[in-house]
């Protein structure tokens, strides 16, 4: 089914009572699972991030892409209202990612950046490990990011705000594959925002009013977890949602984003490579040792 797509939102609760305040906002205690997830700050705009290593934040490349490194804060709010912010000082957009564009099947696909931080995270907070296994038909996942609150019946009431981090679930209803068409796997997938009703687009039925819902404005980049094993994997991205009518944030509507598992080489590549300045850094050191080894033969050879 093709869809209307609206660029990636925040998630909803589809219970009858707004998130705010209520059983979708996450805890800002260092302890929370969720503590490694935070906001991305870009000219007054919010949207979703979470650290894959203590210096590296995953997101949506449409969140960050064409912006200056210097435009660009993440910001942790743990114990309490405290938060720590962290400016960038790179930006890694895959090179597969042609723009918000909707292909053949109606999406977007390769929405995926890194965000390199200009001092790494300190302080406990926990970075995501990535899952290598792709996401499955019918499997439940946990969404949790920093845009707008609400309800189903009503959509998004409460504006996305760096302060408010929610947490929400929901069940992948369809996996698209690789849309140049080199390899079959999933890079994409899709959910729909089932009310009590299971009013859904695809009317699998809902997970109940404190735990299903969907993505609104201010999700983009938001982290998809699934739990395995006991462990929470990071295994998608938010980048989008829609409808074939009404609104696109409230029952009935639809979202998804990138799946991790076919990118792990390409982020795990990223993070491992030295950053330029650091690489300087180590030919200089290693000049002036070389620098000093020679001078000190020269004072032997006299």
């Amino acid at each position: 089914m093709r869809l209307a797509l609206a660029g990636l939102a925040l998630l909803v609760s589809t219970g009858a009572q707004a998130i705010v305040g209520g059983s979708g906002v996450a805890p800002n205690s260092a302890d929370s699972p969720w503590a490694g997830v935070g906001s991305l700050s870009i000219n007054g705009g919010t949207y979703s991030g979470a650290l894959v290593s203590d210096r590296y934040v995953l997101t949506a490349a449409h969140v960050v892409n064409g912006r200056a490194p210097g435009s660009i804060q993440f910001s942790l709010n743990v114990d309490g209202s405290a938060m720590q912010t962290f400016t960038a000082e790179a930006v890694f957009v895959y090179s597969g990612y042609t723009g918000t564009t909707a292909g053949a099947d109606g999406v977007w696909h390769d929405d995926l950046a890194l965000v390199r931080l200009a001092a790494p995270v300190q302080g406990g907070i926990p970075s995501y490990a990535l899952s290598g296994a792709p996401l499955g038909m019918g499997e439940t996942i946990t969404m949790v990011g920093y845009g707008a609150g609400g309800n189903g019946t009503d959509g998004a009431t409460v504006p996305a705000t760096p302060n408010v981090k929610r947490v929400g679930q929901n069940v992948v209803d369809q996996l698209l594959a690789d849309d140049d068409v080199t390899n079959g796997a999933s890079e994409v997938f899709m959910f729909d925002f089932d009310g009590p009703t299971g009013n859904g687009v695809w009317g699998a039925g809902s997970l109940g009013a404190n735990l299903e819902a969907g993505f609104a404005g201010g999700d983009s980049g938001a982290p998809v977890f699934v739990q395995r094993d006991g462990t929470w994997l990071l295994a998608g991205i938010g980048a989008f949602n829609g409808s074939t009518g009404g609104s696109n944030v409230a029952f009935g509507a639809a979202g998804g984003g990138t799946v991790i598992a076919p990118y792990q080489d390409w982020i795990q590549l990223q993070i491992s490579a030295v950053p330029e300045g650091d690489t300087w850094a180590l030919l200089l050191a290693g000049l002036a040792c070389a620098g000093f080894a020679t001078s000190g033969r020269r004072r032997i050879s006299v």
